[in-house]
């Protein structure tokens, strides 16, 4: 009898064994863990980051799992307040008015309001010859703006407005420049750019990245624009970025975030997925992404429906957590060593043994 159990202790470790590899390789359960978006949200109130902390909540309020959430109902409702007070607005105005900066659309548009003047480039190329004289550090490159948006707006005034894209792109880059969101490639380029404009009088070399800006304002807005130019390394980045955007909309931020820029490398292999797969597999953080690229969407799909019918196993998923805490910290080379041990041990080595010698 106690042999009996001892073989049935054995076949169930060896099969225990055989499925968690399996799962831990083909599934990955024990990465897929849900994405709290409470604690960073709060982190970003407390920093008065109010805009990052509504686009980053309010992304996950699309899922059950958050809108349910009391804690989020709370946390959303105090941010839409505060951005909605008349003090904060006007705060933000006055902002872009007399620092060309904000993080908040209302201020922005002043700011580009300003700019798209030559009030706006008057005054920076003030603000510098002011830093000059004071022997303080000169932000060269906001110079380079403010000349090339002074050729612009000349430009702008001598076609009859046929040049505001340029001028509008010009705005929004000495708004990045200002929000520290221009990228080290297009820091370069554009006082590269600078000094031939400043000769020729001409701004027509910069027509494809105002091009590429506008189609990335009209796809994702002022604000998410801002966010997006530094995850680019070259206009050919900026390119697939205004591509990347006409798809996921005001998303393409927060998606790049959470991905870690996989959305953006893996772009071929996405494109061919639905956007509610790929939603879906954000909330699960890089590992969600990881999964999605490894296994493809229907085996992703296959997977979340199996962690929802798992998850269901014992008091209050309590079973589910310790498999998922067993997957996690047990290594594939000690399951693959139980597997082997268990495997040996099970079979009857006495009738092998016995049938060897008599074949002999």
């Amino acid at each position: 009898m106690l042999k009996l159990f001892y073989k049935i202790f054995l076949l169930f470790l060896l099969i225990l064994s055989s499925t968690l590899l399996y799962q831990k390789n083909t599934y990955a359960y024990h990465t897929l863990v849900r994405i709290d978006p409470i604690p960073h949200t709060e982190e970003l109130i407390q920093k008065s980051k109010y805009v990052d902390a509504y686009e980053y909540l309010n992304y996950f309020m699309a899922f059950d799992y958050v809108q349910q959430n009391p804690q989020a109902q709370v946390l959303i409702k105090h941010i839409n307040e505060k951005r909605h007070s008349l003090s904060y607005q006007s705060e933000k105005v006055l902002e872009g008015l007399s620092t060309g900066t904000s993080d908040e659309l209302l201020g922005q548009a002043s700011a580009i309001g300003s700019d798209f003047f030559v009030l706006g480039d008057i005054r920076d190329l003030s603000i510098e010859a002011t830093h000059f004289l004071k022997d303080e550090e000169v932000d060269k490159l906001l110079v380079s703006l403010s000349m090339i948006g002074l050729v612009a707006s000349a430009s702008t005034l001598f076609t009859l407005g046929s040049s505001s894209v340029a001028k509008s792109g010009v705005s929004l880059l000495k708004l990045a420049q200002k929000s520290k969101a221009i990228p080290p490639w297009l820091s370069k380029h554009l006082e590269k750019e600078a000094k031939i404009i400043e000769k020729s009088k001409d701004i027509s070399s910069l027509k494809p990245l105002f091009t590429s800006l506008e189609n990335l304002h009209t796809s994702v807005g002022l604000t998410q624009t801002l966010k997006l130019l530094p995850h680019t390394n070259s206009l050919i980045d900026l390119n697939g970025l205004s591509k990347l955007s006409k798809r996921y909309g005001t998303k393409t931020t927060t998606l790049l975030k959470l991905s870690d820029k996989l959305l953006l490398t893996y772009t071929s292999k996405f494109k061919k997925m639905d956007t509610k797969t790929i939603e879906i597999a954000s909330t699960y953080g890089t590992s969600g992404f990881v999964q999605l690229i490894k296994g493809g969407e229907k085996n992703f799909i296959k997977t979340i429906k199996r962690i929802k019918a798992y998850s269901k196993v014992g008091y209050k998923e309590e079973a589910w957590k310790v498999l998922l805490w067993i997957m996690k910290y047990i290594s594939d080379s000690l399951l693959m060593l139980i597997i082997s041990i268990a495997s040996l041990l099970i079979l009857p080595w006495r009738k092998i043994l016995k049938g060897t010698s008599n074949n002999r």
